[in-house]
């Protein structure tokens, strides 16, 4: 919607850029109120920080790289161009902790420590760069009138329902024809032996009609569609503030507790708006988020039980 905040000259600030630094500085600011709890000064903390950040965007790449290299292959300098789009957040996930994992290691200090004391930070960091997403006019969701039950499949059939809609409503999938669906419906589409009305199943969706540089105009045009940034910024925001409560608590650090609840707090976020999500990448027919989101999970009742069990051994 607006990407750009200002413009001097060859510079310019994104909104994207903006959120991630802010996400950034309210981290780091906060991580160092642990560093003596840790055995680390707050500098070493501000270069964890860091070193997080900058592992995750790399990690988020490459994951993404990799489910999309169909797109990517033979052309390498595409896969640099991080302005152009293509940031996993899962990806990102992987590439914090190993970066956090690696300086651990140099450091001598305790991962789950490290983890503990970060994890809030990077949930809320991933609900402020939502907004970025809002701003680009990108991981955008379906159009509202979707039927739900198309929505809520664990095999994506979204693109090939979608594909269906268009031959039937005698439209080229192109923006300017997608938005002339708007007039034809309600409409009916016959897809896989049943009948799928079209209509305005969502009131509260969002047009990009306004906006013709975007991924999500690109996508389907004028259609409003699922605000799906929105949604998740604000599950984000609601199940940080447990994590932060925790976080409070310094005999929570280290014990590993604050990060399985975030594995499971995020997996179920993740999995949720998946099935809203347009632009997800996929393992066969199957959405490749709601794949790692069950791992996620998993981990984090693992890592929750698992403390729980230690804990009442020691009182036993």
């Amino acid at each position: 919607m607006f990407p750009v905040l200002f413009k001097i000259g060859f510079f310019e600030l994104r909104v994207y850029s903006l959120m991630y630094i802010l996400a950034l500085v309210i981290g780091m600011y906060m991580v160092k109120r642990k560093a003596a709890l840790l055995n680390l000064s707050r500098e070493a903390m501000e270069n964890a920080g860091i070193i997080c950040f900058l592992s995750g965007i790399l990690g988020a790449r490459i994951y993404y790289v990799i489910f999309r290299w169909d797109y990517y292959q033979g052309n390498f300098f595409e896969m640099l161009a991080v302005w152009h789009g293509g940031l996993a957040i899962h990806g990102g996930i992987i590439g914090a902790l190993a970066g956090l994992y690696v300086f651990s290691r140099v450091k001598k200090t305790s991962l789950l420590g490290m983890a503990d004391s970060m994890i809030p930070w990077l949930l809320l960091g991933q609900a402020i760069g939502r907004i970025g997403n809002l701003a680009n006019g990108e991981a955008h969701g379906v159009p509202t009138l979707t039927p739900p039950s198309i929505i809520f499949r664990m095999r994506n059939d979204f693109g090939e329902f979608w594909h269906q809609a268009l031959t039937q409503a005698g439209l080229e999938n192109a923006s300017e024809s997608i938005s002339k669906l708007a007039q034809k419906v309600p409409f009916d589409v016959a897809f896989n032996g049943k009948i799928y009305t079209l209509k305005e199943y969502f009131p509260w969706g969002i047009s990009f009609g306004k906006y013709k540089n975007t991924p999500a105009y690109f996508d389907f045009g004028s259609l409003p569609v699922h605000p799906t940034f929105i949604y998740e910024m604000i599950l984000n925001f609601g199940c940080f503030i447990p994590l932060y409560i925790m976080w409070k608590n310094d005999k929570n650090i280290g014990r590993g507790v604050i990060v399985g609840w975030y594995l499971i707090f995020y997996g179920f976020i993740r999995a949720f708006v998946t099935f809203f999500r347009a632009d997800d990448l996929m393992i066969g027919y199957l959405r490749a988020p709601h794949l790692v989101s069950i791992l996620m999970v998993v981990i984090g009742v693992l890592l929750v039980t698992g403390r729980l069990v230690r804990n009442r051994r020691s009182v036993i």
